[in-house]
């Protein structure tokens, strides 16, 4: 489960869990073949010379990478991912 937690300098914090099946389902809609071809219609919108392969994105988001890489996420629980404190006051750390 990854954990968000975010302080903010007026004393108001927030905690947000998100489980690993919460990422598995993201997953799956990331590298649907629907997806891609509306991220690929996206990005050549506005693109009157050059444009972008539809090839990028299947490459990038791919389904057995993005399921191997949520798998290994729990192998190092507690880590650390970010740790950012704001000149405001804001801090924000996200844990595995």
């Amino acid at each position: 489960m990854i954990k968000v937690k975010v302080k903010t300098s007026k004393n108001i914090s927030f905690y947000l869990p998100v489980p690993y099946t919460i990422l598995k389902a993201a997953s799956l809609i990331l590298t649907s073949n629907k997806f891609h071809s509306q991220l690929h219609k996206w990005a050549n919108q506005d693109l009157k010379h050059k444009t972008v392969p539809a090839e990028l994105f299947k490459v990038v988001l791919n389904k057995q990478l993005m399921h191997e890489i949520i798998r290994d996420l729990g192998n190092y629980k507690g880590m650390v991912l970010v740790d950012a404190k704001l000149h405001d006051g804001t801090e924000v750390i996200v844990k595995l």
